[in-house]
C-alpha cells in the first residue's frame, strides 16, 4: 500500500476513532507489515499448459456475471482479456450493460468469441438487479461474480473446477489481492481462514472470487435493496438456510462442509480513484447495506440482538445481550484472551500486543477457534458434564465477563512448577471433546484476563 493510501486511511480512522486509536493502529501498520514483502506471482507457462491439458475436470460450467455501467475501455478489455486467458475452457462470460453511452458494447463487439454473451439493458437498475438480468441469461452450473473493473487470475476457474468437480458444495471463494490500476502491481493479499461462521458475520471476509451454486442463486436472486453489499447478502442467506436446516436436522453434512476455500489468490481486485478498496469512505452507503443484510440474518435465525458497526469501516459486533451461549446453542463454549504484560498469553495469537488489531483487523473480532484457554471461559449447559471429567472439577465459568475469579484448584495450579503447562493441556483437552462433533467454539476478543 502506498504512503498516500496508508495516511488516507490513519485520518479517516481518527475522524471516526479518535487520535488515540489511530495512533496505535499507524503504529501497529509501521511495525507489523503484514505480507509486506507479497508479491503475487502467476503460475509458470508449464504450470498452465498442464491445467489446459487436464480433461479430468471439464464437467463444471461457470457463468461468469458481470454488471457493467459505463466501464471504460481498458478495464473491460483486461477483465474480458482476463476470462478468455483462463487454462480452464468450460465457461460463459455474461455482461449486463446498464450504460447510456456504448462504450462498453463497443468494447465487447472487438472480441469474437462465442462464450462472451453480452445483453443491452434498457436502463441502469443498479448493480442488483442488472446481476439478475445476467442470472436470467445465464447457463452454466455455478455463477461466478465478477466486478467490472477487477480481473480473474488465470488459473482461477481451473482451480475452482477442481474444488466444486467431488463435492459440489453451495458456495466456494478464494484469496485475493490488489491491484493497482494499470493491473501490474499486485499488494495487500487477503488471504483467507476457512469457513468461520462468526468471523463471516463481522464482515464479508468471503467477498472475492466467489462462485455460488446456480440452482441457489436463480432461486435467492440479488436484492436491491442491499445494493453495495448484495455478495454479503447472497452470503449470509445461503449460509442461513443451512444453518436452518442444520437445526432441523435436515442436513446432516455442517455449513463446515458445503462452503469450501480455495487457498490461493485467484482474483485481483483493481484500486484507482472511485474503488471502494482505494477509498473506503466512497461507499458508506455499502457498509449501511452490510449491516442491514446482517440485521436480517440473525432475524431469520430468530436471535434477538442488537447489531452495530465496529470501529473499522466494513467490520461489525452483534451484541447478544446477556450471554451469548444463550442465544447460540451451536456454541460449546465461549472464551475470550488472557494476556500477561500487555501481550496475549495463549492461542492463536499469542505473543501478539493487545492493543493490536491483528491481520484483517481479527484480533478485533468474533470468530470460530480450535482452542480456548481455559482461565477465560465459559461452557455451555449442555457440555459441562464434559468439562467435569476432562478436568476432575465442578464446573465454574471463568469467563471474565461473568467478573469471576479463578477458581482455587486453578490459582493453586498456576502457582505450582509446570501448573500453566498443565492447564493448558487440560484446556486442549477439554476443546478437542468439545469440537471432536462439530460444535463450534467462539472467542470473543473483547474479553481479556490479565494474569
Amino acid at each position: 500500500m502506498s504512503l498516500t493510501q496508508n495516511i488516507k486511511k490513519t485520518i479517516n480512522y481518527s475522524k471516526k476513532n479518535g487520535y488515540g486509536e489511530a495512533v496505535v493502529a499507524a503504529w501497529e501498520r509501521v511495525t507489523a507489515k503484514y505480507y509486506a514483502d507479497y508479491d503475487y506471482r502467476a503460475p509458470d507457462q508449464d504450470t498452465l499448459e498442464r491445467q489446459r491439458a487436464d480433461q479430468g475436470v471439464s464437467d463444471v460450467k461457470f457463468s461468469i456475471l458481470v454488471p457493467a455501467y459505463e466501464t471504460q475501455e481498458v478495464y473491460m478489455g483486461a477483465l474480458i482479456d482476463s476470462c478468455i486467458g483462463q487454462t480452464y475452457a468450460n465457461w460463459e462470460l455474461v455482461i449486463a450493460d446498464g450504460s447510456t453511452t456504448d462504450i462498453v458494447q463497443r468494447t465487447v463487439e472487438r472480441y469474437q468469441d462465442a462464450r462472451i454473451r453480452y445483453a443491452r439493458l434498457a436502463g441502469n437498475d443498479g448493480i442488483a438487479e442488472n446481476t439478475n438480468r445476467a442470472i436470467e441469461i445465464a447457463t452454466g452450473d455455478y455463477y461466478g461474480l465478477l466486478d467490472h473493473d477487477d480481473l480473474l487470475t488465470a488459473d482461477a476457474l481451473y482451480e475452482m473446477a477442481l474444488a466444486v468437480q467431488e463435492r459440489r458444495p453451495v458456495l466456494a471463494y478464494s484469496d485475493e489481492d490488489k491491484c493497482d490500476e494499470s493491473g501490474k502491481r499486485f499488494y495487500d493479499p487477503h488471504i483467507k481462514l476457512d469457513f468461520n461462521l462468526d468471523l463471516l458475520l463481522t464482515n464479508n471476509y468471503v467477498c472475492h472470487f466467489m462462485v455460488v451454486r446456480a440452482d441457489i442463486l436463480k432461486k435467492l436472486q440479488v436484492r436491491r435493496e442491499y445494493d453495495g453489499s448484495q455478495d454479503y447478502d447472497i452470503i449470509l442467506r445461503v449460509v442461513a438456510s443451512r444453518l436452518m436446516k442444520e437445526k432441523e436436522n435436515k442436513e446432516t453434512e455442517p455449513i463446515e462442509h458445503a462452503i469450501v476455500h480455495v487457498p490461493k489468490v485467484l482474483y485481483h481486485w483493481r484500486c484507482h480513484e472511485n474503488s471502494t478498496a482505494d477509498n473506503p469512505q466512497s461507499k458508506m452507503y455499502a457498509y449501511e447495506a452490510g449491516k442491514k443484510a446482517l440485521i436480517d440474518f440473525a432475524s431469520r435465525m430468530g436471535w434477538k440482538v442488537h447489531v452495530r458497526h465496529n470501529k473499522h469501516l466494513g467490520f461489525y459486533r452483534i451484541e447478544y445481550g446477556e450471554s451469548v451461549l444463550t442465544h447460540r446453542p451451536d456454541l460449546a463454549a465461549v472464551g475470550g484472551f488472557v494476556a500477561r504484560h500487555g501481550r496475549v498469553a495463549s492461542g492463536i495469537y499469542k505473543g501478539q500486543p493487545l492493543l493490536y488489531a491483528g491481520y484483517m483487523n481479527r484480533m478485533d473480532l468474533y470468530q470460530n477457534v480450535r482452542q480456548l484457554d481455559i482461565r477465560n471461559m465459559a461452557v455451555n449447559k449442555a457440555y459441562q458434564g464434559v468439562y467435569e471429567e476432562i478436568t476432575g472439577h465442578p464446573y465454574v465459568s471463568t469467563l471474565c465477563t461473568e467478573n469471576r475469579e479463578l477458581p482455587q484448584w486453578m490459582q493453586e495450579l498456576e502457582r505450582t512448577a509446570g501448573g500453566e503447562e498443565r492447564l493448558a493441556q487440560l484446556g486442549e483437552a477439554l476443546c478437542a471433546r468439545l469440537t471432536a462433533e462439530g460444535e463450534r467454539l467462539l472467542l470473543d476478543p473483547v474479553c481479556v484476563r490479565k494474569i
